[in-house]
């Protein structure tokens, strides 16, 4: 089997998957891993290729990374999502060549379904969950998401990873704990991979030396009510995950029911998006237009400068037979230029 990392943007995903590598799993070439940024300076330890194909199965679908598109029951069997298992496929072979692999990528906790087919079941899942509220927080200094979308959007994904993980072997741990307690954390998750047959002869003390305290540094202002006391679904997933934590050879979850305003809001932000969208696109065609005419302009410029010079030419030469005639008529020669 491999290891799939999974859990919300902004939760650690990366840390975490930094953690399998230093106990030796292959994360993939570094040449093919998405470069650190601002927003992670030692890396995301995410494949490009498998990052660009997950956003194109997301659009395909009317969503993406912040938008979860609508997946109606079964979805990952119909045609076109078999296509995309296709690709998949070919996508993961080029990237790693045996079972001893971890790869993460948040956006494939939207899209387990087409991810199981894809690797036939064949994982075991390490799931980090982060507080809701730095979630929305960090999302907010990064994205400038408003916060109780952040909440939402950390909802749908969580909501969504607990039914898409349905008899698989999961392990759960939480971001506060892997910071605050890392050898911890590392060891049990290391105890759960040596259960599972994933490791060989793992060194937690690596994996957990890779944590640094400073990753826990977008906490959220407690001036803001929505983070300081969020809706009641927040807390109440927030606490059905913490109840969670550790191993489960066969992982089995009943859902909390979600808040009456969650699917709304997605809702809205997806209508919002399309219409910006929709105006970017129109911006695009226009700028495009008016490109296309300041270029034909240039042409005419151009050639009307083209014509002018011709015609100085003309004068010139027709000046210069007067001055000859002239000169004969009078019986000297031109005077030179």
């Amino acid at each position: 089997m491999g290891i799939l990392v999974l859990g919300m943007h902004r939760s650690g995903t990366s840390a975490l998957a930094s953690v399998l590598d230093a106990l030796g799993l292959d994360v993939g070439s570094r040449e093919g891993l998405m470069r650190g940024d601002v927003g992670n300076p030692d890396g995301y330890f995410e494949v490009q290729s498998v990052a660009a194909l997950d956003e194109r199965i997301l659009a395909a679908y009317g969503g993406r990374w912040d938008i979860p598109p609508l997946l109606a029951p079964g979805w990952a069997n119909e045609v076109d999502a078999r296509n995309f298992v296709a690709e998949a496929r070919t996508t993961f072979d080029a990237t790693f060549s045996g079972s001893n692999f971890v790869l993460k990528d948040p956006r494939m906790s939207l899209l387990m379904p087409l991810w199981r087919q894809t690797l036939l079941d064949r994982v075991a899942v390490v799931v980090i969950v982060r507080d809701p509220a730095e979630v929305a927080w960090s999302l907010a200094l990064r994205d400038g998401m408003a916060p109780l979308t952040g909440l939402g959007l950390w909802a749908a994904y969580n909501r969504t990873l607990l039914t898409d993980l349905d008899g698989l072997p999961v392990h759960l741990c939480h971001y506060r704990d892997l910071v605050e307690r890392p050898l911890e954390v590392v060891s049990d998750i290391v105890s759960s991979l040596n259960a599972w047959g994933e490791l060989d002869e793992p060194d937690a003390d690596a994996g957990a030396q890779r944590i640094k305290p400073d990753l826990r540094r977008d906490t959220h202002p407690a001036s803001d009510p929505i983070l300081t006391d969020p809706p009641t679904s927040i807390r109440d997933l927030a606490a059905f995950l913490g109840s969670l934590n550790g191993r489960h050879d066969e992982f089995h979850a009943t859902v909390p029911q979600a808040g009456w305003w969650e699917e709304p809001l997605m809702n809205e932000r997806r209508v919002f998006v399309q219409h910006y969208e929709a105006a970017l696109d129109e911006r695009d065609a226009q700028i495009a237009a008016l490109l296309a005419d300041n270029a034909a302009l240039r042409a005419q410029g151009e050639e009307l400068r083209g014509e002018v010079s011709a015609a100085i030419d003309a004068v010139r030469e027709l000046e210069a037979t007067r001055a000859i005639r002239v000169a004969r008529a009078f019986g000297r020669s031109p005077a030179k230029p």
